[in-house]
């Protein structure tokens, strides 16, 4: 490192500016010239170089995420391929099969049903060229079996079979996967059970009549062979499974184990993938809806293609871990890097503050002329010339502590002038407290008036001077003196107090809001009491008139969630007093998520209003209608003989609902779903209550809506 070089005298101060002291140095005699002393910018340099491998880190991550997506995006690639072939297989299979059924349907033995012996005959040879239909039989219009491959079920009734009743309506029918339940006795025995599709095409006589149906249960032996056929080899090898999901997510196709359990999936990711964990396995999978092929319209199936997560990203797996070794050894060598560069930056402060350290006063003696770089130069002048400012200062403190009494002095004749502008200010306090809208009152401990305010002669209607000295009893009367007296004491026990009173003087109603403020005594005794008193009367009715209107609704002018809950309780209350049954409906509009999205908030508002007064219009005076959040409403009724009171009300509800609206020149359909709950006076709280009712009203939802349900 170079050492400090001589530098050339300081040029000669400006026109106008004090020279320096005899032997003071000035800033330019400590800064070195440029390029004396290495800058701070060349040791930045050296950490740019260290910036540069945390750059390459980040995009070592960088790198990593893309590898992880690629990999992802491979797997949902290769997966949705075979989950598509599965699905378009089951799909034109499903189809094929219910083809061959309308075609068997179609020939003459089977409409002939003077003859059922033939019938069997032919059902017979028939199974022999299907062997894949379990059973394949004729019934008559009533659903009593004519004939069937091998007199199964000959002479039994299935009319309540839903196979049956899907076709009596002259309709081909097509079943999702069942058990067998009449079959299963009668069949050979296998080592799993026996599961059906059904197949049901009407036969009809020439005026379009139900003579009979034709019948098929297609063994789901076929759907396993299809998937054996098709894919298992193909998922072996990548440790893959396929999966066939019924409409309400359980497994009729798989692993043994599996069929039968429902499958939870994740959400689907911006690579199409769903994740899921089983029996402690995470995968990937991708799901694939069936969609019907030709004239079979579908069941609802979800193929399901899954894949363990560490196979699907093994590559990638392989390449998170070299990248983190990478990571690593950088690191490593950076450590020793940046340990170096450390201490050569902080080599010429330390120095500086080990010279400080050992030290009383800054400026005892000069500060060591630090090297290294040219800031730490420059500091060390800069605390140089700052220990010589400090003992100019110590010496300007001494001049200041001699003209200390002289300051005493005049501070004097400065409070005496306070004290004199201090009665002016309490002239002008008291020109304030008189001019001021509130009551301002001193009272002592034995509870008599020794100040008050203007404000008293209009509030009570006398004048300050007549009350003066007199027991505050007397001035205000027995009442309000009853009123205040709890809050006087405790101000008086030295408790401060604050407190709201609604009260009448003077023929004006008046609220206020009251503050006593304990005259407490430098011994803890309380010398009296500081009133002030404030006028709150506009505020408490603009306070009033808000909580109103937060119980009401805007929209439908309807009593909101927060005043329901209140009359709900009331009104429980008087149904266990009256031991009258008392009623809570829950009101759903249907489908009206679909008027606002096609129709625009400002017709879904015009739909909840005449919902609102329709139902209004439909009820008593005193029943309650009151809306909850959205398209939710409730209606209370009281005074009910028995419960089918009730029902008849929820009629009366529907009838006046359904007649159509006509917004923006369409015409919109309206109907409603109800649940009820009755409260015939026991111990049921509100919240029991509102679920039963909420309950009932899914129950109604579910049958279809339109219509209403009682709650058990």
């Amino acid at each position: 490192m170079p050492q400090d070089t001589p530098v050339s005298p300081p040029s000669s101060p400006a026109a106008g500016a004090s020279p320096p002291a005899p032997g003071a140095a000035t800033a330019a005699d400590f800064i070195p010239p440029r390029g004396s002393r290495a800058s701070l910018g060349r040791w930045l340099t050296a950490l740019v170089f260290a910036a540069v491998a945390v750059a390459v880190a980040i995009s070592v991550l960088l790198i990593e995420n893309f590898a992880r997506a690629h990999a992802e995006r491979r797997a949902v690639e290769s997966l949705r391929q075979v989950a598509v072939d599965f699905r378009d297989a089951l799909d034109r299979g499903m189809a094929q099969q219910f083809k061959e059924v309308r075609v068997l349907a179609q020939l003459e033995p089977f409409r002939d049903f003077r003859d059922p012996e033939s019938m069997r005959r032919a059902l017979d040879q028939v199974q022999i060229g299907f062997d894949h239909f379990a059973w394949l039989g004729v019934t008559d219009a009533q659903g009593k079996v004519l004939a069937s491959a091998g007199g199964l079920l000959a002479g039994v009734d299935v009319s309540k079979r839903p196979w049956w009743q899907g076709a009596k309506n002259g309709q081909p029918f097509v079943g999702d996967v069942h058990a067998a339940l009449l079959l299963e006795k009668l069949l050979p025995r296998r080592s799993e059970p026996w599961r059906f599709v059904d197949f049901a095409v009407p036969l009809l006589d020439d005026g379009g009549q139900l003579r009979g149906v034709f019948g098929a249960h297609l063994s789901w032996g076929w759907a396993r062979q299809i998937k054996s056929e098709l894919i298992d080899a193909t998922m072996a090898s990548h440790k893959a499974d396929a999966l066939v999901l019924g409409k309400d997510g359980a497994v009729i196709l798989g692993p043994t184990e599996l069929e039968g359990r429902k499958m939870t999936l994740g959400a689907e990711s911006g690579q199409g993938l769903r994740h899921h964990a089983l029996d402690g396995v995470d995968y990937f999978a991708v799901s694939v809806p069936s969609h019907g092929y030709g004239v079979y319209p579908g069941l609802g199936w979800t193929v399901l293609v899954r894949q363990p997560v560490e196979v699907a990203l093994a590559d990638y797996f392989e390449l998170r871990r070299q990248i983190i070794l990478c990571a690593v050894l950088l690191l490593a060598a950076a450590v020793p890097v940046s340990w170096w560069l450390a201490r050569r930056m902080s080599r010429p402060l330390n120095a500086l503050s080990e010279a400080i350290s050992h030290r009383r006063h800054l400026s005892e003696d000069a500060l060591p002329d630090v090297g290294g770089y040219r800031e730490a130069a420059v500091l060390s002048q800069a605390l140089n010339d700052l220990a010589r400012r400090q003992a100019e200062q110590d010496r300007s403190l001494a001049q200041l502590n001699a003209s200390l009494e002289l300051r005493v002095q005049a501070r004097t004749l400065e409070l005496h002038d306070a004290m004199l502008r201090q009665e002016a200010s309490e002239q002008r306090l008291r020109m304030i407290a008189d001019n001021l809208p509130v009551l301002i009152s001193y009272i002592d401990a034995q509870e008599r008036l020794r100040f008050l305010n203007a404000t008293f002669r209009s509030w009570m209607g006398m004048a300050p001077e007549e009350a003066l000295g007199r027991p505050l009893i007397d001035v205000i009367g027995p009442v309000l003196h009853a009123q205040r007296l709890p809050y006087l004491k405790g101000a008086l026990a030295g408790v401060r107090q604050r407190f709201e009173t609604r009260s009448e003087a003077n023929g004006v109603v008046r609220d206020m809001l009251t503050e006593y403020v304990p005259d407490l005594q430098p011994d803890g005794s309380v010398a009296g009491v500081y009133t002030l008193a404030t006028d709150i009367t506009a505020f408490k009715q603009v306070e009033r008139e808000l909580d109103q209107l937060s119980r009401v609704d805007p929209l439908t002018g309807l009593p909101n969630r927060r005043q329901f809950e209140s009359r709900l309780s009331e009104s429980l209350a008087r149904a266990r007093r009256s031991q009258k049954t008392m009623a809570l409906m829950f009101l759903d509009l249907d489908h009206f998520k679909q008027i606002n999205d096609a129709l625009g908030h400002a017709a879904g508002d015009a739909v909840l209003r005449a919902f609102a007064d329709r139902v209004r219009g439909a009820v008593r005076e005193t029943d309650q209608l009151c809306r909850l959040a959205g398209d939710e409403f409730v209606l209370i009724l009281e005074n009910l003989n028995a419960p089918e009171e009730a029902g008849g009300v929820a009629g009366k509800v529907l009838d006046a609902v359904k007649a159509p609206l006509t917004l923006q020149g369409q015409e919109v359909a309206m109907s409603t779903s109800i649940g009820i709950a009755c409260h015939d006076g026991g111990l049921e709280g509100e919240v029991a209550l509102l679920g039963r009712a909420d309950d009932a009203l899914y129950a109604a939802k579910a049958a279809g809506r339109g219509c209403w349900k009682l709650a058990d």
